[in-house]
């Protein structure tokens, strides 16, 4: 909730941190780019997109404002002036200079002081807001960081160690904000999934496996796709007569019989039959979910 105090930095109308550490991939991302999938240019865009605009929510951001997206390891950042940040999204341990630094929270950070953490406990992919917007490149009107592509933020590429984020301040003072969230695993709930337009393309008994059987996502798996270990799912067509278009968050099945989940780099179009359709609050929990950590799906129509 809001409170009467305020956090005030310095008067410089610019500020400047320094990447110690890169992490395991820090990318900077915000909402992503839209309407151009005709090009074969995927959204981008954060993986947990709840997390990445409850940071800019507490922060006073403006939605779209660009975050560092963390995955598995955070990065280590000093800060070469005064800074307001949020961190959300997994349990990676944040402390500042040592000591605890909260999540869902505004936290002052003093010129000087190094914020890191551990890798991630509870989730995956954990994000770093600064209060006021985060200067970097952009294309086609977004900060989104397409390391395949290599365009976006910070030049196309992740975070490596060296690099300068630099940040324009608010004009006004904004007041300090807490949230109380409870932390629940994202697999303790089975994630939904709706059938997708080839659904029917899968026996009796692949449907029956997708419907009860026990997943995981797999090591081999990024920002693409999350590849899913489990049932083998088997097909009664295994190929696509033309390419079609797909989406983030949509399942579809190669013939290996191993589902692939799309996220927000995947492809545009695919060959491979889509068997179902996760909702986008679902997709943001499978991202959370650790590598060969369980979970199942619950079917909706």
């Amino acid at each position: 909730m809001p409170t009467d105090a305020t956090i005030k930095t310095s008067g410089e109308a610019v500020g400047r941190l320094s990447v110690v550490r890169a992490g395991m991939l820090s990318l900077l991302q915000d909402r992503g780019r839209r309407g151009l999938a005709y090009y074969a240019i995927p959204p981008s865009g954060p993986l947990d997109r709840r997390s990445a605009e409850l940071a800019n929510a507490v922060l006073g951001n403006a939605p779209d404002a660009p975050v560092i997206e963390c995955h598995f390891a955070p990065p280590t950042l000093r800060f070469e002036s005064a800074a307001v940040v949020c961190l959300t999204g997994a349990d990676m341990g944040w402390t500042l200079d040592g000591r605890p630094a909260p999540r869902n929270a505004t936290v002052a950070v003093a010129p000087g002081q190094t914020l890191s953490g551990r890798p991630a406990e509870a989730g995956c992919r954990g994000y770093v807001g600064v209060q006021g917007l985060i200067q970097t490149s952009r294309t086609f009107g977004s900060a989104s960081t397409y390391a395949l592509g290599r365009f976006g933020g910070n030049g196309g590429r992740p975070l490596a160690a060296g690099d300068v984020i630099r940040w324009q301040r608010p004009e006004e003072t904004r007041p300090q904000m807490r949230l109380s969230l409870a932390d629940a695993s994202a697999s303790d709930r089975p994630i939904t999934l709706r059938p997708g337009p080839e659904y029917d393309w899968l026996t009796p008994t692949a449907q029956h496996e997708l419907r009860n059987g026990e997943f995981r996502v797999s090591p081999n798996s990024d920002r693409m796709g999350a590849r899913l270990e489990g049932p083998t799912l088997t097909l009664r067509e295994t190929a696509m007569a033309d390419s079609v278009p797909v989406l983030p968050g949509m399942i579809q099945v190669p013939p290996s019989g191993r589902p692939i989940v799309l996220l927000q780099d995947g492809q545009t179009t695919g060959g491979y039959p889509r068997i179902g359709y996760l909702p986008a609050a679902d997709l943001e929990r499978l991202v959370q979910i650790p590598p060969r950590q369980p979970f199942r799906f619950q079917f909706s129509a």
